[in-house]
């Protein structure tokens, strides 16, 4: 269970203010004011999720689930301003699986909790720096000119090195759900 809400504040407020700092840097139209407020709701939303069954420590879970408000907020945020309508993503993934046309993509194929243990195994066979430059992009969230600066690499060959590595990631869940195997 999640520590309570005092509690998280004095530990994650700070927190929350800075993740809003960098996300207004990288996107400098965001208000500061809003990415607050949004930080606060993944906090809460944190807190509800949050299973230790699973393995993960709160603070990773939090850090990320306030992180990801934050974006999705301003993706709110910007379509509305645009005039665009805001499509909710769960009810079009409950649309698809009930109509029975849901497509067969890896990240529908994911998104099914018994093919977990396929993502594991296709990222276990990936090479060391395919791997790493995965983890670097989705949990540590760095993009190419960050990861590249890490492995001492190009931002050109980062970027190839995580599409090939996503390509081999799509190859090995499209053959294991046809119950084919792949090199």
């Amino acid at each position: 269970m999640a520590p309570d809400g005092r509690a998280l504040v004095k530990l994650y407020g700070g927190w929350i203010k800075r993740t809003a700092l960098l996300v207004r840097a990288r996107m400098p139209w965001a208000e500061l004011d809003e990415l607050l407020q949004w930080g606060a709701v993944g906090m809460l939303e944190a807190m509800q999720r949050y299973d230790r069954a699973h393995g993960v420590d709160f603070a990773a879970f939090a850090a990320r689930r306030i992180r990801g408000a934050m974006i999705d907020g301003l993706r709110r945020d910007g379509a509305l301003r645009r005039g665009e309508s805001v499509m909710d993503a769960e009810a079009v993934d409950s649309a698809a699986f009930q109509g029975g046309t849901s497509p067969a993509d890896p990240l529908s194929l994911l998104l099914r909790a018994d093919t977990r243990h396929l993502l594991i195994e296709a990222l276990s066979k990936l090479p060391p720096v395919e791997y790493r430059v995965l983890a670097l992009h989705f949990y540590d969230e760095m993009n190419n000119r960050e990861i590249a600066a890490i492995l001492d690499l190009s931002e050109g060959y980062a970027s190839r090195i995580r599409k090939r590595a996503l390509l081999s990631l799509s190859l090995a869940l499209a053959a294991a759900h046809k119950g084919e195997t792949v090199p």
